[in-house]
């Protein structure tokens, strides 16, 4: 096994707006979109699609929606065998407008992820919006094993954990948040990860180490931001799989997060190697995957 992407799995409602409602206010949409989702569901579909052996950790419902999404994985090549399925398939339902976002949760499921065993057979773990519990177990095996670690957490950002992750994403607006107006340089005293890696609104990112990587956005126009920190998490790892500088990974994952924006819902852009590989030869880079 290549990897396995252990988080949430979420059914996406989607609803563009031009405007967000006032209080007791209705408005109408502008498009409403339906899909598959989840954060490390959505990095899953990703590598599965660009040919790695992907194996995915989670927790669905006992409901159509749950196998929807059991469907969804099988269709980008993940493998579903470590899901589980108990109660009711987690919901977000997320407000579009323009390139912001805003998103409620329903759980469901996701509160009964637990890790299995099997995670031990990858070369990499990938960890996304996990509670304390679960990510303290995963590090204890990448430590046993050896493996490499990657973790996005989001909103649920353990500081003390942080020393011990080998990749550390984290967006710019979830950065400001935790370390204020700390200049970036310094953001890595903060949050120790042995690589730590800034993505960046409308593209791009920073990666920390001992020096400071800048990528530049690729520059195009975004329909949809939803899922674009995940895309942007794949493209990464993918580089990292095949042995790629953290330069180029830096570049594969901005590749990845713009290819996913100029397409509606979480999963929209995801691709197979051969077109991806094509997007970045139309910029005039020479890496490929």
């Amino acid at each position: 096994m290549d990897v396995f992407c252990i988080g949430n799995l979420n059914y996406d409602i989607s609803f563009h707006v031009s405007r967000l409602p006032d209080m007791h206010e209705k408005i109408r949409c502008d498009d409403a979109f339906f899909s598959c989702g989840g954060s490390a569901g959505n990095t899953a579909c990703w590598l599965g699609s660009l040919g790695f052996e992907t194996g995915m950790v989670g927790a669905v419902g006992e409901d159509p929606l749950g196998y929807l999404q059991l469907q969804d994985l099988a269709s980008y090549h993940v493998k579903t065998e470590t899901v589980r399925r108990t109660g009711a398939t987690g919901i977000a339902v997320i407000l579009v407008e323009g390139e912001a976002k805003r998103m409620i949760k329903f759980t469901g499921a996701n509160q009964w992820i637990s890790v299995d065993e099997s995670i031990r057979c990858a070369r990499h773990i990938h960890v996304s919006s996990c509670p304390l519990t679960i990510v303290k177990e995963i590090i204890a095996i990448c430590r046993d094993v050896p493996l490499t670690l990657s973790w996005d957490p989001q909103e649920l950002l353990f500081t003390e954990l942080v020393p011990h992750v080998t990749y550390l994403f984290i967006n710019e607006d979830d950065l400001r948040r935790k370390i204020g107006t700390t200049p970036l340089k310094e953001a890595r005293d903060v949050l120790p990860a042995q690589c730590l890696v800034v993505t960046r609104n409308g593209g791009g990112c920073s990666i920390l180490t001992h020096d400071t990587i800048d990528i530049p956005p690729f520059g195009y126009a975004a329909v949809d931001s939803t899922g674009a920190g995940d895309a942007f998490d794949a493209g990464f790892i993918s580089g990292l799989l095949t042995q790629h500088t953290l330069k180029e990974c830096g570049i594969l994952g901005t590749a990845a997060s713009t290819m996913k924006v100029q397409h509606r819902g979480a999963r929209g852009g995801i691709c197979r190697r051969d077109d991806f590989n094509a997007f970045l030869r139309k910029h005039d880079l020479t890496i490929t995957l």
